[in-house]
């Protein structure tokens, strides 16, 4: 029987669990009801992206004084996050869409090698999997996981007495604050340091791909990031923030305290042969 050295793990989804972001996947499922208007549907969007990245990159490159905390860089691109979503609520992208067909384009998301036989193995010996997802459908990412977690906390679209989204969004997931707030509530409580390494203690393991994942990541027992987003490396040598590079065997080592280093990864095979602490 596999020991593990985490209780439970939050992981995001986009990008992390996701080979690519699911966000335009939405846009263009919708734009499949607009069949004589879909062309000038997916241009409106494609105006919309680059909108919402030229103001991204903005904020970006104006921080540049390192005076400045990591949580009011993070900060700063909220008026952001939540204009553009009330721009794509505005603007009806994500009208029309039912929740069965949202799953059903969930199940074809194509997710990360290794991530289905990893997250499978672990709840299925007795780790708790909650995902945590700025995403704006709650129902796609139950079609892309379902067996693999206990839980969704994310966003979800507004739908009509006839099942059909109105292109409203509930939301409660947007920022990396939202993230920290909600993964507060969630992960196990944290292990007395004088327990560590007696495998009784319990232990929460965030793993994200993005600067909105670096709260949660920091605040975790054991933090993980995924990939080599490009802002997010930049974040990290702008604010000198610890890291870890995990290679393949790399494996847990009872005797350290991991929590506040960013343990870096570039597959679900790396952090599996990390988590498999014992056969």
């Amino acid at each position: 029987m596999p020991k593990y050295p985490i209780d439970k793990l939050i992981t995001d989804f986009d990008e992390t669990i996701s080979e690519r972001d699911t966000i335009s996947t939405l846009v263009h499922t919708a734009a499949d009801n607009r069949a004589h208007e879909k062309e000038e549907f997916l241009a409106a969007w494609q105006e919309m992206v680059q909108w919402f990245l030229t103001r991204y990159y903005r904020v970006c490159d104006a921080w540049q004084d390192h005076r400045h905390s990591l949580v009011d860089y993070l900060k700063s691109f909220e008026e952001l996050e939540t204009a553009s979503i009330q721009r794509v609520i505005a603007k009806g992208f994500l009208e029309g869409l039912t929740r069965e067909g949202l799953r059903a384009v969930g199940r074809n998301v194509i997710k990360k090698p290794g991530v289905d036989r990893v997250l499978s193995r672990l709840r299925r010996d007795g780790v708790e999997i909650e995902i945590l997802s700025a995403n704006w459908s709650e129902a796609l990412i139950q079609g892309a996981t379902e067996g693999l977690c206990d839980r969704v906390i994310t966003n979800s679209l507004q739908y009509d007495a006839a099942g059909r989204s109105t292109g409203d969004i509930h939301l409660h997931v947007v920022s990396a604050r939202d993230k920290l707030r909600e993964f507060r509530l969630r992960k196990k409580n944290p292990p007395n340091p004088d327990e560590i390494g007696d495998g009784g203690a319990p232990r929460t393991l965030y793993i994200g791909d993005s600067i909105s994942d670096f709260l949660a990541i920091l605040d975790a027992d054991l933090g993980v990031l995924i990939g080599q987003n490009r802002t997010a490396m930049q974040t990290i040598e702008r604010f000198h923030l610890p890291t870890q590079r995990l290679q393949e065997g790399t494996r847990f080592d009872s005797s350290r305290h991991y929590q506040g280093t960013i343990l870096l990864i570039d597959s679900w095979k790396v952090l599996d042969d990390f988590l498999l602490t014992a056969e």
